[in-house]
């Protein structure tokens, strides 16, 4: 086994961060793709509410892993 030098909090952090993207990614594609949906009469407005919600919950995700990861110093001997 190789030995590494990453904590927990540094790998959950990190995590955090690539979830957060991800959902917030995933709620811009929902924003794009219903704001086109809108324009055809008949479509529900309700599901236009998901887009923000997701984008909304993945930027928090992104902001406690920044947190998370704000306190590792930099350097070998840390």
């Amino acid at each position: 086994m190789v030995s590494h030098n990453i904590r927990m909090h540094e790998f959950l952090g990190l995590l955090m961060i690539f979830i957060g993207t991800a959902w917030a990614g995933y709620g811009l594609y929902l924003i794009m793709l219903y704001s086109n949906l809108i324009l055809i009469p008949g479509q529900e407005l309700i599901k236009a509410l998901h887009g923000p919600l997701f984008v909304g919950v993945g930027s928090v995700i992104t902001v406690l892993g920044s947190i998370e990861l704000r306190e590792i110093l930099p350097g070998k001997n840390r």
